[in-house]
Parts: C-alpha cells; sequence; structure tokens
C-alpha cells in the first residue's frame, strides 16, 4: 500500500467513526447529562455528528476517486 492511499483510507475510518458516536451509550448518556435530558439538543448535536461523519466520507471517497483515476 503506497503512502499516499492511507489518507483517503483514514479520512473514511474517521467518517465512519464519527457518524457511529452518537449511537454508543456511553456518548448518549454523556451528552444526556451535559444537556439535562434535553431531547431536542441531544438530537440535533447526533444530527451535526452525523453530517461531520458524512463530510468525512465524501472527503475519503474524492480522495480516493482522484488518486485512482
Amino acid at each position: 500500500m503506497s503512502p499516499m492511499m492511507i489518507f483517503p483510507l483514514f479520512l473514511l475510518v474517521v467518517g465512519i467513526i464519527v457518524m457511529v458516536q452518537p449511537r454508543t451509550k456511553r456518548w448518549q448518556s454523556r451528552m444526556n447529562a451535559y444537556f439535562q435530558g434535553d431531547k431536542r439538543r441531544i438530537k440535533q448535536r447526533a444530527n451535526t455528528f452525523f453530517l461531520l461523519g458524512l463530510a468525512f466520507l465524501f472527503a475519503g471517497f474524492a480522495y480516493l476517486f482522484r488518486l485512482v483515476g
């Protein structure tokens, strides 16, 4: 594997991790404590993490496409 291939794969892995993080029990319990049970703000934060992870995925695919193509 070439060193140039590591960065797009890193972005893809980070994107998946950031998208899955709000689904973990630890994250949910910490956000519940931080926002004091405000479900709207917890869902808003989870959606922000999802969009951030999606941006990492798109960037990773773009770099991978540019590297391969």
